[in-house]
């Protein structure tokens, strides 16, 4: 099989924004809206939007890759057997239908379609659509990140070593309590801190645009890092787990590192990495 039409799986995605998605954007009471709960995130929710849209997108992205598997987010939390396709040789579509549904479900724009191409457990293709801010993020192995159509480098242009402190955001909520504890108490004066948008699908843009310089992450569900890790990959940026190996959909959970450069990581891991011999 070869690489589908990547144009027409944005235009695609698109789509689906606009047929299964907006139409209930601040109007929220005309969906359904239950609990789904985890030991590890006790207030996340699911709506029947987030569950038409996977559907719709599982269906229509396999038939524009006929033999392509897809693994969505809410599928496989009710099926954990299906990450096991993220790990074979086929292509494989992984999808989150509703990134920052609790941001959907209160009425804000910080919510979209996250969507990764993957072979052999590594993205080859990356969308991000935020419909509500009409912008749609691409970007091919190999070939640049695009937002709307027109490609971006946010980490070329490097900042002096000693500059101000780098902005970013450290989520610490899904840390193991000492883990968490130590990350903040490191950082704390390293850097500046700038909001979180409580969805990957705003905030790996954020920091690919060079709106913000890292966020650092914990939890590694897949469907909310692959499509973003491509897209600051190409945009000159770098996702790295705090050891120094290269994110990739198959990593478990553990401190990771996206920054929108190379200088930026690498200041970022000394700090967290640092150690008290005193």
């Amino acid at each position: 099989m070869s690489m589908p039409d990547l144009a027409r799986v944005g235009a695609f995605l698109e789509e689906v924004a606009s047929e299964e998605i907006l139409p209930f954007w601040r109007r929220i009471a005309q969906a359904v809206v239950t609990p789904k709960a985890t030991a590890l995130d006790p207030g996340d929710v699911v709506t029947t939007v987030d569950l038409a849209a996977e559907r719709r997108l599982s269906r229509g992205l396999c038939a524009l890759l006929p033999g392509s598997a897809a693994v969505g987010e809410e599928a496989a939390h009710a099926d954990p057997r299906l990450l096991d396709a993220l790990g074979g040789v086929g292509w494989c579509w992984l999808i989150d239908p509703l990134d920052g549904t609790r941001n959907f479900v209160e009425g804000n724009d910080r919510f979209g379609i996250m969507v990764a191409l993957l072979r052999a457990s590594e993205p080859c293709a990356a969308w991000i659509h935020l419909p509500a801010r009409r912008q749609t993020f691409f970007a091919e192995e190999g070939a640049g990140a695009f937002l709307n159509g027109a490609r971006f480098l946010a980490g070329a242009a490097e900042g002096a070593e000693g500059a101000e402190a780098p902005a970013g955001t450290i989520y610490t909520r899904f840390m193991p309590g000492e883990v968490g504890a130590e990350i903040e108490a490191r950082a704390a004066g390293a850097y500046r801190p700038a909001q979180g948008a409580g969805s990957s699908c705003v905030d790996y843009p954020s920091v690919a645009r060079g709106e913000k310089d890292f966020c650092i992450y914990y939890r590694m569900l897949p469907w909310d890092h692959a499509p973003g890790a491509l897209i600051v990959r190409e945009a000159n940026g770098v996702v790295e787990h705090l050891d120094g190996t290269r994110y990739s959909a198959m990593s478990r959970s553990q401190v990771t590192i996206v920054a929108r450069s190379r200088g930026v990581a690498d200041r970022i891991r000394r700090v967290l990495s640092a150690r008290d011999d005193g």
